[in-house]
């Protein structure tokens, strides 16, 4: 597999000072970001490191994903544990090698809860057969929708 197990560590650094979950090296950023009217909107979802409260028109993004990277087991800090987790891991990286999956869902806090609002195909013969389709390019902005986002204050803020 391409981890020892869910709780494994691996040496963060040459001096082994640092130990850090296996699974840092196929998932190498936050579980999810505000979302608005930039991409990366600061404040709207919790961190790794710190809790944030979401308040109604929150908009935030819940986002896990693997990414396999080719030359992992090259890049990882030169320790004798790290050369053991390589030679255990070696063969499942070259299986997977270039692969990334993201699944990025959206969310909206609302007086009600929370409302789901990505509705992308989530089983494996649904995505395959999205990807069969014609690459048609991003969709054009729709003015209206960020106008209306625009008039929305965070209910903490008004």
């Amino acid at each position: 597999g391409l981890t020892e197990s869910p709780s494994a560590t691996y040496d963060c650094d040459a001096a082994a000072s640092r130990q850090c979950p296996q699974y840092f090296l196929y998932y190498m950023h936050g579980l999810g970001h505000g979302i608005g009217l930039d991409v990366h909107d600061p404040g709207a979802a919790p961190s790794r490191n710190a809790t944030t409260r979401l308040v109604e028109g929150s908009a935030f993004t819940i986002e896990p994903g693997i990414y396999v990277r080719e030359n992992l087991v090259g890049i990882l800090p030169n320790t004798p544990r790290n050369r053991a987790l390589g030679e255990t891991i070696r063969a499942a990286v070259k299986r997977y090698a270039n692969i990334g999956v993201r699944i990025e869902d959206d969310y909206i806090v609302t007086a009600a809860g929370v409302d789901w609002i990505s509705r992308a195909p989530r089983e494996i013969s649904e995505v395959e057969a999205e990807m069969r389709k014609p690459y048609a390019g991003p969709l054009p902005r729709n003015r209206s929708m960020v106008e209306l986002y625009r008039a929305t204050t965070p209910r903490e803020s008004r």
